[in-house]
């Protein structure tokens, strides 16, 4: 039998850590939005468990936790990524929770959705690659998460949706960052700000004016990041960096010419859910 599943690529504009001993109580409130670009992961029973990230074999060390914990037999797992990972796009929780659905579905788990989901938190909790991105990827849309870890505490700015550009321009360890102490104080004084604010004035714009000043006064924005960000600006646009990842985030594709592929997305409004074969 085979499963497959779609998870969306989530965007944290800002956000604060909470952290816990306890997995599933540790994790981060903030704000971001899903896209409907994403990662699409197919599953299936095999003789032996082997991970495929766009054709090649990869030690995916977030969806092979997730592996451990809900497997009963061992599985052969693909995922296809529209997104790059390491680019502050979720894609290690949008691996790790498309996975746990498809697994759901090949091995006939009998599990609920959020069982599925605080897996997949569980596994980017543990391996460091995400606090709160799964948590988005639930709802879908500009989501606000109002509390950290699980059960999922969350609310969502509505919004139409809108097309989004994004420029990548290489990875940022996610781990290296959440481990730094002194990097976590400054993210987390900055985050509580934003996050008091965005409740103040639930909107994608003031979302969007936030999510510049928390890279700035984070100082988590690169260089050639904020000459983007202000490329944009100059034009009318509004922009920031996605975090955590040196990827800029626009309204607009204008001022991101010249810098890097600019990708064009649109805001998703679904989360995560099980596709056909």
């Amino acid at each position: 039998m085979m499963g497959r599943a779609f998870a969306p690529a989530h965007i944290t504009g800002f956000f604060y850590i909470h952290d816990d001993e306890e997995p599933m109580k540790m994790g981060s409130c903030g704000c971001g939005f899903t896209l409907e670009d994403g990662v699409c992961t197919t599953a299936w029973p095999a003789g032996r468990t082997e991970v495929y990230l766009d054709g090649k074999p990869s030690e995916a060390p977030t969806t092979r936790t997730v592996i451990e914990l809900l497997a009963d037999r061992p599985v052969h797992v693909e995922s296809e990524l529209d997104i790059p990972p390491g680019g502050g796009l979720g894609a290690s929780g949008a691996g790790a929770f498309s996975t746990a659905l498809a697994l759901n579905g090949a091995l006939g788990l009998g599990m609920t959705y959020n069982e599925l989901s605080y897996a997949a938190h569980r596994a980017e909790v543990k391996n460091r690659t995400g606090l709160g991105d799964v948590a988005g990827m639930t709802l879908g849309g500009v989501v606000i998460r109002r509390a950290p870890g699980a059960p999922f505490l969350l609310d969502r700015i509505p919004l139409a949706p809108r097309d989004i550009y994004y420029v990548h321009f290489g990875p940022i360890s996610t781990k290296s960052v959440l481990s730094d102490k002194r990097e976590k104080a400054r993210i987390n004084e900055a985050g509580r700000e934003c996050l008091k604010e965005i409740l103040k004035k639930p909107t994608f714009e003031h979302f969007m004016r936030l999510s510049k000043k928390f890279s700035v006064s984070t100082g988590l924005i690169s260089d050639r990041a904020r000459d983007a960000v202000e490329a944009v600006e100059a034009v009318g646009g509004m922009a920031s960096m996605a975090m955590l990842g040196d990827t800029v985030f626009s309204t607009t594709p204008e001022g991101l010419s010249g810098r890097g592929k600019a990708v064009k997305s649109r805001v998703g409004v679904a989360g995560a859910h099980l596709i056909k074969g």
